[in-house]
């Protein structure tokens, strides 16, 4: 049989007693269908990524089993008919997890960053980087600046209607307008 995995986010006002009975009776939904229970964890209360249902938290519930494809459909259609449900995601695994929960037992709970500052990017290079400039001390100095920086540009204009009066037209005379 093919081995699944399920992660549940219930519903953050549900009382402990609730959440316990929720979690029971998913176990129950997947022993009625042939389903193996291979592991259940709660991580428990997370902030999410995104409000849902106007809620910023959830309680986080992972199934892992081996079942039946149809009885994963009847699982997921219970879930979804579950007002204590806010969301859930199933996936078919190649090989049970190793035991080892991917969510620390402290985890982490705030939605600080990811990455620790060590860990930040190697630093670009100096020709990336703007070169600093001089400070201005009047505006008409800042506009001879602009003006000398930025390349010359000849008008797009004119050069459009110089070739085209150089063109000749269909019958080989030029274009006089």
């Amino acid at each position: 049989m093919p081995i699944y995995e399920t992660v549940c986010i219930l519903h953050p006002e549900l009382s402990e007693a609730r959440v316990k009975n929720v979690i029971e009776g998913m176990q129950k939904t997947l022993e009625q269908s042939q389903a193996g229970l291979l592991q259940v964890e709660e991580w428990g209360m997370r902030n999410l990524a995104y409000d849902i249902q106007k809620q910023r938290r959830g309680y986080y519930v992972r199934l892992e089993y081996e079942s039946p494809p149809q009885a994963v459909k009847d699982f997921e259609r219970g879930l979804r008919l579950s007002e204590d449900t806010m969301r859930f995601l199933s996936v078919a695994r190649s090989a049970p997890s190793d035991g080892q929960s991917p969510i620390p037992p402290g985890g982490v709970t705030d939605r600080s960053p990811v990455h620790p500052p060590e860990a930040s990017p190697e630093p670009m290079p100096a020709e990336a980087h703007p070169a600093p400039s001089a400070p201005v001390e009047n505006a008409e100095s800042a506009q001879s600046e602009v003006a000398a920086a930025a390349p010359a540009e000849a008008p797009a204009e004119s050069e459009s209607t110089e070739t085209a009066e150089a063109q000749p037209d269909s019958e080989g005379e030029a274009n006089e307008e």
